[in-house]
C-alpha cells in the first residue's frame, strides 16, 4: 500500500466545547505508527456503474437503498475507494458522503451531552461516524485509568472485530478530537448499532446504523460494549438509559 490522503467526508458540524477540536474523520494518536495510518488501498473494483456483486462488496450489496443490509452487520464492510471505476454515486460509497444533516446536541438529564435527530431516521440508516483519535491499547488504558483517577468523562471506545480465526482492536478516544458522534450515549436498549466499515485504509471507521426507526427528537444511543453482559466488564460509572433491562452501570470491554 502507499500514503496518500483523501477526504470524501462532507460534515458541516462543530462542537460548542473549548477544548475540543472538530475532526471529520480518524487522526491517529500516540501509540499508532503513522505511515500504517495513512497507508491507502492501491485497486480497487473495475464496475461501471453500480456495485453490488464485486471485490468491495463481497458477492452481495452491503446497502441496499443507503441502509445497511442487516446480514452484513456481523460481517466486514468494504466500501468502494479512489481506485474504484464505478461512479460516485454508486450504493457502496454510503458512509463516505458524511453524516447525516439532522443531528443535534443537547442537554440530557443526568447524561449531560447527548445526540438527537430533528427527522426520522430509518432502520439501517447511517447516521455518524464515532471518530477521533486512533490509539493504541497501552495508550487506551492508561487514559481509561486516568479518566478514572481524575473523575473526568470516559469517551475511549475498544471494539474488537473477530475475523477468521484473527481478533483486531480498534481503539478511539473522541474526547478532544472528535466528531459529532462523540455526544450518542450509551443504552441498554440502544437504538443505533456500531459498524466498522473501511473505506480506503485497513483502519476501519466505526459507524453508528439505525437498528430501529429513530423518531423525530429521539435520542441516538448505542451499547458502548456490544454482546458485555457481565459484572466484570461493567465501569464504575453509572447508567441513566432508564429502561427495565439496564444493567446500572456503563459496560465497556476490558482491555
Amino acid at each position: 500500500m502507499v500514503s496518500m490522503n483523501f477526504d470524501l467526508c462532507i460534515d458541516e458540524y462543530t462542537h460548542d466545547i473549548p477544548g475540543v477540536m472538530y475532526v471529520t474523520n480518524n487522526i491517529p494518536g500516540p501509540g499508532i505508527n503513522v505511515d500504517d495510518f495513512e497507508s491507502v488501498f492501491t485497486s480497487g473494483c473495475s464496475c461501471t456503474l453500480e456495485c453490488s456483486k464485486c471485490t468491495c462488496t463481497r458477492g452481495s450489496a452491503n446497502y441496499i437503498n443507503d441502509c445497511i443490509v442487516e446480514e452484513k452487520l456481523s460481517v466486514p464492510i468494504l466500501e468502494c475507494n479512489p481506485y474504484c471505476t464505478c461512479s460516485q454515486n454508486c450504493g457502496n460509497r454510503l458512509v463516505q458522503r458524511g453524516p447525516l444533516n439532522s443531528l443535534q446536541v443537547i442537554k440530557v438529564a443526568k447524561k449531560g451531552l447527548g445526540l438527537i435527530t430533528t427527522t426520522l431516521i430509518k432502520k439501517g440508516q447511517f447516521i455518524c461516524e464515532y471518530a477521533g483519535e486512533i490509539i493504541s491499547i497501552d495508550e487506551a488504558r492508561r487514559r481509561v485509568e486516568a479518566n478514572k483517577n481524575d473523575n473526568s468523562m470516559n469517551y475511549v471506545l475498544v471494539v474488537s472485530e473477530h475475523i477468521g480465526e484473527q481478533i483486531i482492536v480498534t481503539c478511539v478516544d473522541p474526547k478532544y478530537f472528535g466528531n459529532i458522534g462523540r455526544y450518542s450515549n450509551h443504552s441498554c436498549q440502544p437504538n443505533a448499532n456500531l459498524v466498522p466499515v473501511r473505506v480506503e485504509s485497513v483502519t476501519p471507521r466505526l459507524c453508528l446504523f439505525a437498528s430501529k426507526d429513530i423518531e423525530n427528537g429521539e435520542e441516538i444511543t448505542f451499547n458502548y460494549a456490544s454482546g458485555v453482559n457481565s459484572d466484570n466488564h461493567l465501569s464504575d460509572t453509572p447508567c441513566f438509559c432508564g429502561f427495565s433491562n439496564c444493567l446500572g452501570y456503563l459496560p465497556h470491554n476490558s482491555i
